[in-house]
């Protein structure tokens, strides 16, 4: 397995991006990031190909006035869904993409207005009747993020000034609905950065307030690969689509390369976060962080164990969906979200 850094979820100047492919890929060359997914609005991302060592994959925002749906992988503009009741807008979406060749992804379904700001608006998913046809969640997106619980000046200035330390994890109710979810069918998630180059749009004050430069150090998705990158960027794209579909992927708030979690079998095998699996006695699970950190077992979205270091193991005892959250400590904040992996389904009867 290859681990790569992924940016998914950034907008170019062809829809209301303020960068071309070219530019987002020399910065993130420069951090570290590997990959980079476009979804512009609306329009197939311009710039698929391999610029400056980086990936740089094209793909959509579908974005009617709610129930957003990311789609990688096609190889043309997808159509934006007619206004039919809120089942079939987002059933549009999502059949749209699977017709078209790509893998798709509901997107920031609890994505608030910003409290206090008129022109703010939300861009929530209405429809949760679909989620069995729709093949991903992105459970965290940067801006989403930045806006919720914003209910303070200094709160804002806060996450402006220090994103990493102060930056919330994903929605509780996201979580929940993701563990739920779970435990009828694997749902992979992924971390979207939601980038623009948003500026503050005063002539007389020409901030940055969200670059891209900030935005590749702050929520990206780790993709575990089978196998290297070739050069080739439509065979490299089958192989990120492939880690998507499997859920082979965690999703961090700054970069954690090297972060590990396997599933460990009865007879010494291994397996990758995203499997499914019939349960029997003897399953382990094993986590590395990047550094020192708190880590947390859960089982069907429940705390079962949680310890403080770098290295961890646990036995398993029965079936559920297992999954491992990390944080660090970030002062003056204190422990704050870093890492969340795909979990693992180990089916049986409970």
């Amino acid at each position: 397995m290859r681990q790569v850094l992924v940016l998914i979820h950034a907008h170019t100047r062809a829809s209301d991006g303020t960068r071309d492919a070219g530019a987002i890929a020399r910065l993130a060359a420069r951090a570290g990031v590997e990959v980079v997914a476009l979804t512009d609005h609306d329009v197939l991302s311009p710039g698929a190909g391999y610029w400056d060592g980086v990936l740089v994959l094209a793909g959509q925002e579908i974005s009617p006035r709610h129930n957003h749906v990311l789609a990688l992988g096609q190889d043309e503009t997808l159509p934006l869904p007619e206004r039919d009741g809120l089942a079939g807008e987002l059933a549009r979406g999502l059949d749209s993409a699977r017709r078209a060749g790509a893998w798709a992804a509901l997107a920031h379904p609890l994505d608030p207005p910003i409290t206090g700001l008129s022109s703010s608006k939300a861009y929530v998913a209405e429809d949760f009747s679909r989620l069995d046809d729709c093949p991903g969640l992105e459970l965290w997106n940067c801006l989403s993020a930045f806006k919720t619980d914003l209910s303070s000046p200094l709160a804002a200035l806060a996450r402006l000034c220090m994103p990493k330390t102060f930056l919330p994890g994903p929605h509780p109710l996201l979580l929940a609905l993701w563990d739920s979810q779970g435990r009828r069918r694997a749902w992979p998630a992924l971390g979207g950065a939601d980038a623009h180059g948003f500026g503050t749009g005063r002539w007389w004050l020409p901030l940055k307030v969200f670059s891209y430069r900030r935005h590749l150090d702050l929520i990206l998705t780790g993709l575990w690969l089978k196998g290297e990158l070739s050069g080739d960027w439509r065979q490299d794209l089958a192989l990120v689509k492939e880690a998507l579909a499997a859920g082979r992927a965690f999703l961090c708030l700054g970069r954690a390369k090297g972060f590990d979690c396997r599933l460990r079998g009865p007879s010494g095998e291994e397996h990758w976060p995203g499997l499914e699996l019939p349960w029997r006695s003897g399953f382990s699970l094993e986590a590395t962080l990047p550094a020192w950190g708190r880590a947390r077992l859960l089982r069907n979205g429940r705390l079962v164990a949680s310890g403080l270091g770098r290295r961890f193991a646990w036995n398993l005892e029965g079936p559920g969906v297992w999954r491992v959250e990390a944080s660090r400590l970030r002062p003056p904040a204190g422990w704050r979200p870093w890492i969340y992996c795909n979990p693992f389904y180990l089916r049986g009867e409970a």
